[in-house]
């Protein structure tokens, strides 16, 4: 059976979504301590990341069909699906670990994304507030020859 096969990529898919979080975490302190001089890097690493665990579910798909087609079942089969049709114990045992483990940390990545993203939110308002009001604004020259921001100015058409 490919279910060692199976197993192997399941742990790499594991350890690849562990990373993923760590990244994740990193990128909500930077966000959360407003340190914006890493962000880029961050955002590239979860990228790079993500790329990696699309590569790891396509074996994943491509094992999983192999076990489910030993199995008689249909190749889509999900992984609750292989362990509950496998007649080893041992190895339904070690399928439903995985299964509960990518449950975990999918369900952390999940959480962590959306705070990283609310956080992200609250960091571009501010920036976002302050390019409006240069919009609105200008600099011009005071008495003395110096620049200054005017945030409001008024233009007047003295010819109406």
């Amino acid at each position: 059976m490919s279910l060692h096969e199976l197993s192997a990529v399941l742990w790499r898919e594991r350890e690849l979504l562990d990373v993923l979080l760590y990244k994740l975490e990193v990128e909500r302190l930077l966000l959360a301590t407003d340190r914006r001089r890493w962000l880029g890097r961050a955002a590239h690493e979860i990228e790079f990341l993500t790329a990696r665990l699309k590569e790891v579910g396509l074996a994943r798909a491509v094992e999983s069909a192999e076990v489910a087609e030993e199995l008689q079942l249909p190749a889509e089969a999900t992984l609750q699906e292989l362990a509950d049709a496998v007649g080893d114990e041992v190895w339904r045992d070690i399928l439903l670990a995985h299964l509960a483990a990518l449950r975990e940390v999918t369900g952390e990545i999940s959480e962590l994304r959306d705070a990283n993203e609310q956080l992200l939110k609250q960091a571009a308002r501010p920036a976002g507030v302050a390019q409006h009001a240069a919009r609105r604004g200008t600099t011009t020259y005071d008495a003395r020859g110096l620049t200054r921001d005017v945030v409001e100015a008024t233009l007047v058409d003295e010819e109406t």
